[in-house]
């Protein structure tokens, strides 16, 4: 679902009217701001690593330096990025990975061998990330990707096409009806925030849990019991 078909959902509950207001009237606008924080709620419920928001930086690159250049160690991450992971992977045009750099934490690196293999990240996710490469890359990757997994800040509405990383976008819906509700006095947002922290538990519950067949936690095959 992209904004105008949450707004259209929204506002078709909220007045029981099937005409929908224009994207210039202030209903629609006001909307917009109820609907980037219902996401900012989904981002930060909990303490949750949702799943949508994992991606990589060649999938999502946008403010970030992703080709190597021989002799350079530091690269701007995406704009998007609010917490790396994983590996850092050059790869070929292919996909091939031909170097990885394993990550270490930022003030490791003082006691780190100079001549060996690693990766570290600093900035915040106000003012921005930077990949540090050590030792800088030799001119036989010049050229070459840099990708690795990182955890990214959601995708906020600013038109009516922009879409959501959501799994359930009704969610949205229902936790625009709350505050909309209560401007108006109506006695029903108590029931709108009801099913809006509703959905918002049952994605929680779905992503937490995975499937039988690929959970989303790792299980202990150690065959030992906590304290044995």
């Amino acid at each position: 679902m992209d904004y105008d078909d949450i707004f259209t959902a929204y506002y078709t509950q909220y007045r029981a009217e099937s005409e929908v207001p224009a994207s210039t009237d202030d209903e629609y606008i006001v909307g917009m701001r109820y609907a980037n924080a219902a996401i900012n709620r989904w981002a930060n419920y909990d303490a949750t690593y949702w799943k949508e928001l994992f991606t990589t930086s060649q999938l999502n690159s946008t403010g970030g330096v992703v080709t190597i250049t021989s002799g350079t160690s530091t690269y701007a991450c995406p704009t998007a990025m609010r917490e790396a992971g994983g590996l850092v992977r050059i790869k070929n045009a292919q996909g091939q990975v031909v170097q990885e750099y394993s990550i270490i934490e930022p003030q490791e690196a003082q006691f780190a061998d100079s001549n060996s293999t690693y990766a570290y990240f600093t900035g915040n996710p106000t003012a921005g990330f930077t990949l540090n490469l050590n030792p800088a890359p030799q001119s036989s990757l010049n050229g070459l990707l840099i990708d690795y997994v990182y955890y990214k800040k959601p995708t906020e509405f600013t038109t009516g096409s922009s879409t959501t990383e959501m799994a359930n976008p009704y969610f949205i819906v229902n936790h625009m009806l709350y505050p909309r509700l209560r401007a108006s006095r109506n006695p029903y947002m108590n029931t709108a925030l009801r099913d809006a922290e509703e959905a918002l538990k049952n994605m929680q519950q779905d992503n937490n849990s995975g499937t039988w067949a690929n959970p989303w936690k790792v299980s202990d095959t150690s065959g030992s019991d906590w304290g044995m």
